[in-house]
């Protein structure tokens, strides 16, 4: 039978010098973006979008590389899908007229842009939340 030693002669390993640089953690949102596109139609597996309103333009996009915003706001979707994916569908945060939409319309457009500009702001990694000088003290606290 083995026999519990009086002391422990453990020592800490010393942490050894990395021979690569660590991985970034953000490395995947500078491939990423987020737009508010129009639907037109939409099926189980695939989204008709366009990111102008009008449906000639419109191209029809596979739901499984995209993250769809549950939010529900109407025709009006905000998607995050890649900058290349974008790119090949001709997809570009770009400016709508405001005009064409009703006013109910607008309210639930402006949600969709400001939603999906927070997104891409978060993304690159801008924050808001910082704090201001107050003149006091434990402003950083």
């Amino acid at each position: 039978m083995r026999t519990a030693a009086a002391t422990s002669s453990t020592d800490p390993f010393a942490p050894s010098q990395r021979s690569f640089p660590r991985r970034r953690v953000r490395a995947v949102f500078d491939s990423l973006t987020c737009l508010v596109v129009i639907a037109h139609q939409e099926t189980p597996t695939e989204i008709f979008v366009s990111d102008d309103g009008d449906a000639i333009g419109a191209v029809w996009l596979p739901k499984g590389p995209i993250l769809i915003d549950p939010r529900d706001r109407g025709p009006f979707k905000v998607i995050t899908l890649t900058r290349t994916m974008a790119q090949l569908n001709g997809l570009a945060p770009c400016i709508l007229d405001w005009d064409r939409y009703t006013p109910s319309e607008r309210v639930l457009l402006k949600d969709a842009v400001e939603t999906a500009k927070r997104a891409r702001a978060r993304m690159s990694g801008q924050s808001s939340n910082r704090p201001t000088w107050s003149g006091g003290r434990n402003v950083y606290a």
